[in-house]
């Protein structure tokens, strides 16, 4: 993160010393987005416009020095994403959690368990669901999405405690 700095002021300057960032944040944001939408064509639709508006606000001096930038451009993901599903006139959650490995989904049993953890997750509230996105997916801490939130860190934290031991009830619920 402090090696940022010295990246985000050249990046200011130099578009192509922005390179450096986009490799560093491309797999979390595509991450995090690809959660979103459900999609990879849409994750790398998304994914392009945040770059190209964190770029263009490094340009124009949109980014606070000494800000976290790693809060501030998951701000701007957070809002394109809410902005496809705006234009989609629909904010659903996925049936079934993506895979990277499609090979985890063979059997029945597994895909049982997705399922019924997808449902477990859909009934936690989006503020929830989006706190534990935002750390397990996106690879945010505590500090980052209560930024993010404008919410104080105590705070990001019961939410996600919360949303896990529920979704840890939910679970022993089931298996007894």
């Amino acid at each position: 993160m402090s090696d940022d700095i010295a990246l985000i002021e050249r990046a200011r300057r130099d578009p192509e010393a922005f390179a450096s960032l986009y490799q560093q944040y491309l797999s979390p944001v595509y991450r995090y987005l690809y959660h979103r939408v459900d999609n990879p064509s849409d994750a790398e639709d998304i994914t392009t416009q945040v770059f190209l508006e964190a770029l263009e606000g490094l340009r124009k001096n949109r980014y606070q020095k000494g800000g976290n930038f790693r809060a501030w451009l998951f701000t701007i993901a957070r809002r394109r994403a809410i902005d496809f599903y705006r234009a989609a006139s629909a904010c659903p959650l996925p049936d079934s959690l993506p895979s990277s490995e499609p090979a985890l989904f063979v059997s029945l049993e597994k895909r049982e368990e997705l399922q019924y953890l997808a449902t477990a997750l859909s009934q936690l509230d989006e503020e929830k669901r989006e706190v534990l996105r935002l750390r397990y997916t996106a690879g945010l801490s505590f500090a980052e999405i209560a930024l993010l939130l404008g919410k104080n860190e105590p705070a990001v934290k019961m939410m996600a405690y919360r949303a896990i031991d529920f979704l840890r009830q939910a679970w022993e619920a089931k298996n007894e």
